[in-house]
């Protein structure tokens, strides 16, 4: 069984949770940093069989914790290393065990950076060193995990 999530960076320390199976979810690592007006990213309630989805899984929220905590360490090494960009979107696929406690058996993260071509290599080294020594809540996981980077042409955006 596969889950899947995407986490988007909103700017600063901003990002955005988008499970599949609830609305929008607003993270912020500085209290002190406002979040964009809810307009900005709100959506209508999805709905299923019985009627709107109030929420998220837990197994995605798990997900989009880990693409958020990675995604603060991809800020932060591409601002120290001064690489520009503009964009960035995380998205975390998760499969799971057959048996309970269905846990997740493998994790994977792909990074797409809005870059020149050039901050590819900037981008891998921040992806490994985040995966393997930054990132508390990836960390925090038993499962396999493995990562690929992209860079996607840049269309202006979020900029820190």
């Amino acid at each position: 069984m596969t889950t899947a999530v995407t986490v988007r960076w909103l700017g600063s320390t901003r990002f955005l949770g988008l499970p599949s199976s609830g609305p929008p979810i607003p993270i912020n690592f500085l209290p002190e940093d406002s979040l964009p007006p809810r307009e900005t990213y709100a959506g209508p309630m999805p709905a299923g069989p019985e009627g709107p989805t109030p929420g998220p899984k837990p197994t995605e929220l798990l997900l989009i914790a880990a693409g958020a905590c990675t995604g603060l360490d991809i800020v932060s090494l591409l601002g120290k290393q001064r690489v520009e960009f503009t964009g960035l979107e995380i998205e975390v696929r998760g499969e799971r065990a057959t048996d309970w406690p269905r846990v997740f058996t493998d994790i994977e993260v792909v990074y797409r950076l809005a870059a020149a071509p050039t901050a590819l290599p900037h981008l891998e080294r921040a992806a490994r060193l985040s995966m393997e020594k930054y990132c508390s809540v990836s960390l925090s996981l038993s499962a396999r995990k493995s990562f690929r980077c992209e860079v996607v042409p840049d269309r202006g955006g979020p900029s820190s």
